[in-house]
């Protein structure tokens, strides 16, 4: 292909990379499973495609090193090749399960390979600033050749990926491997589970005593609700999959209120339409009004009180929704 369709070829797998990451991150697990697959398939197109960009990069980069004075332009592109490589290895590593969650002392190498994308983002923004295309050829972009390169590429990536998944998929335990790619930490072990905070927040020691939630907005009796309140409302129990941003899941039994029991006792304004779930750490998450009526505020995991690290006294148990939107020592709840 030529240079010019090579570089906007990049720049759209990137992109589209970084945005189907984020979508996997955010929307709820049904709305999320295409955009996980997307991430696979570009991730794959893009290994493919460095293949050309391998030897258009080695000559321009070896005549610009050569040049009296040298090029300092080539910075931006070497810094970017070093943030891909890194974010590439640690990515195939976590799909080929060579990495674990708890790899790097504790630390999710997947974390890492995200980390790596986000920076990649912004030094490739600066690198096509400083090298942009000025109005190139449309012969360059899109001609035959070009066109049959790229149906060439779109097989390539097709077979690869398939076979990346294949082997990721044999590589597994049976039923391990999660449609997020998260592999399995155990489940029903009560609070045995891996403990991360999305905000790296230290732990806030709470006192069961005097911690208290509060229920305001849009509602017609906005309420203030003691641990010993909360712990004599209705119960609800559900079995429900936790899974965390950091590449693990955890399948645990929870119980506590039901959301949905608590906002129609506090009566619920008709025409609210969404819902803050705030921690006394600050960290909160706007979520739609009907999807909340079936969390959980949870008390209990297990059978066991939730440890601090786990979100004593209450956490927030959101069904579908990835871990750092399940709201550890909930405090407020806000209806808009």
């Amino acid at each position: 292909m030529s240079r010019p369709t090579t570089n906007l070829l990049l720049l759209t797998l990137v992109l589209a990379l970084a945005l189907s990451g984020l979508a996997g991150w955010i929307l709820p697990e049904p709305a999320a499973l295409g955009w996980y697959e997307l991430h696979r398939a570009s991730g794959t197109a893009l290994l493919v495609v460095l293949v050309w960009k391998y030897g258009i990069a080695r000559q321009s980069l070896l005549r610009r090193l050569g040049a009296r004075p040298p090029d300092r332009s080539v910075i931006a592109g070497l810094l970017a090749a070093v943030a891909l490589a890194g974010s590439i290895g640690f990515g195939l590593a976590w799909t080929l399960q060579l990495a674990s969650f708890e790899a790097l002392w504790g630390y999710s190498p997947l974390n890492i390979h995200v980390q790596l994308g986000l920076v990649l983002v912004l030094l490739l923004g600066w690198h096509v600033l400083r090298r942009r295309e000025h109005n190139p050829d449309r012969r360059d972009l899109w001609g035959r050749r070009n066109a049959l390169r790229l149906i060439g590429l779109g097989a390539a990536t097709a077979l690869s990926w398939r076979g990346l998944e294949s082997a990721a998929g044999a590589l597994a335990p049976a039923g391990s491997r999660r449609p997020s790619g998260s592999k399995h930490a155990g489940s029903f072990t009560a609070n045995d589970y891996p403990v991360t905070i999305w905000t790296l927040d230290r732990v806030p020691e709470l006192d069961a005593a005097t911690w208290q939630l509060s229920v305001s907005g849009k509602v017609a009796t906005p309420a203030l609700l003691s641990y010993a309140q909360l712990a004599h409302l209705p119960r609800q129990e559900a079995s429900v999959v936790l899974d965390c941003t950091g590449g693990w899941w955890s399948e645990q039994i929870w119980s506590g209120v039901s959301v949905g029991d608590l906002l129609a006792a506090g009566g619920a304004d008709p025409s609210a339409r969404t819902v803050d779930v705030v921690s006394v750490t600050g960290h909160r998450w706007t979520f739609p009004l009907n999807e909340l009526r079936g969390a959980i505020l949870a008390t209990h995991v297990g059978g066991e009180p939730l440890s601090p690290g786990h979100g004593y006294p209450v956490r927030l148990v959101a069904p579908n929704r990835r871990g750092f939107q399940w709201i550890k020592w909930v405090a407020r709840i806000e209806v808009a």
